[in-house]
């Protein structure tokens, strides 16, 4: 049992469910399940066993996800460590490609000092910015990149 969320697409919306059947599909405790009714789960009737149809059960798990989920405005990345979105520190981030086309916003988390992440198409970059300061690093060239080699004169013998 962890602190995630239930994964809604676990439960099968044309079958119904017991609160046992339900907290084991969707690795919760059966009390957990309980307190679902209380919050507004609806049960198909009012007898024991208490049954709850699929489609319910899936749609409360994800209206409660969705009343969870936090949006990115612009100029602010998703922190893990707060679980909240921030701006990150000074205002600054780098920009690092993963193709021609893509890459991530990197930027320091200014509570937790963290590195904070976010994908950006770089034709929308200016969309999602906002207000920060964005430089693009240039990569080092690589050692077979370079126009003059080192050479390894260690391994010449001595003659």
């Amino acid at each position: 049992m962890g602190n995630r969320l239930p994964n809604p697409r676990r439960v099968k919306t044309l079958r119904t469910y017991d609160v046992t059947e339900a907290a084991r599909q969707l690795g919760v405790h059966k009390n957990t399940v309980r307190h679902w009714l209380q919050d507004g789960l609806v049960a198909i009737d009012s007898r024991r066993p208490t049954l709850i149809l699929g489609s319910a059960l899936r749609e409360f798990l994800e209206a409660r996800r969705a009343k969870l989920k936090q949006r990115c405005p612009p100029g602010h990345f998703y922190c893990v460590a707060c679980r909240a979105p921030k701006a990150p520190a000074l205002q600054m981030a780098d920009y690092l490609p993963f193709t021609p086309e893509t890459g991530n916003l990197r930027g320091l988390c200014p509570d937790c000092n963290r590195f904070i992440h976010r994908r950006v198409a770089l034709a929308k970059i200016d969309l999602v910015r906002g207000d920060l300061d964005v430089s693009f690093p240039q990569a080092l060239p690589r050692v077979g990149e370079s126009g003059s080699p080192t050479v390894n004169c260690d391994f010449e013998k001595e003659s």
